[in-house]
């Protein structure tokens, strides 16, 4: 039967507690039970075994642009083959930050830059033609469907350089406004930039009863070092809306 699912809750292992963040407990979002997932793997360097589980701040307080929102969300890997009872959320957890569980098949898809991505290689040079063609593929991927992916282009909402945004912040430079992006040290830290890949992406669900800030998506991003070693500690987590 599968067992990867969006909402409801998580089968974590003996002896893993449920994380909190400032003394109270995070909302479950997701469980990805790692062998369901088609073959060859989404990611590159994704472990082939065990399941992950998704969580993030309940009220939606922090958005990843604060190294300070560190902790708001995490990322959990259980390497085990075998799948433990389901862990009832704590008491503390309001109700409405349980989500309805909903079971998950995964199919390959086919993802594209976004047309802000694609300019910075290749200027459209108001090449309408060329940016309707995109916009159109773009849009094919999910059709009426929540762009609920793993892997891949992102889906962005506000700006496609997430990537940039995921490296600068997990440095320790605010970028909640342009300042950030003018600081010394972002040259240097650019050239890691590269290494940022997607992991998860959740689109807001009417059949979830979640919605990410005003009709958003909320975006889990790693660094293939990191995933490689199966490490997923240092996630880094990005709110964008429109």
């Amino acid at each position: 039967s599968v067992r990867s699912k969006l909402g409801g809750c998580p089968h974590l292992p003996p002896g893993v507690e449920w994380p909190e963040w400032k003394g109270a407990p995070l909302a479950f979002l997701a469980q990805i039970e790692l062998s369901e997932l088609p073959d060859p793997s989404p990611i590159e360097g994704m472990p082939r075994g065990g399941r992950l589980f998704f969580f993030y701040e309940q009220e939606q307080s922090t958005w990843g642009f604060d190294p300070a929102d560190l902790g708001s969300w995490r990322v959990l890997h259980d390497p085990s083959e075998i799948l433990s009872e389901p862990t009832e959320p704590p008491d503390e957890l309001p109700e409405g930050m349980t989500f309805p569980e909903r079971k998950l098949a995964f199919k390959p898809i086919t993802t594209y830059p976004s047309l802000e991505r694609l300019s910075e290689a290749y200027p459209f040079d108001g090449d309408d033609e060329l940016y309707d063609a995109v916009d159109a593929l773009n849009s094919e991927v999910f059709q009426d469907a929540p762009k609920h992916q793993i892997g891949g282009y992102p889906t962005p909402v506000q700006g496609d350089t997430m990537e940039l945004e995921c490296q600068l912040v997990s440095n320790g430079i605010y970028c909640g406004d342009p300042s950030g992006y003018r600081d010394p040290r972002v040259d240097a830290l650019s050239e890691g930039v590269s290494d940022w890949k997607l992991l998860l992406q959740l689109d807001s669900d009417d059949d979830l009863d979640v919605m990410w800030g005003d009709c958003g998506l909320v975006y889990f991003w790693i660094k293939e070092q990191d995933l490689k070693k199966a490490d997923f500690s240092k996630v880094w987590m990005i709110l964008q809306c429109s």
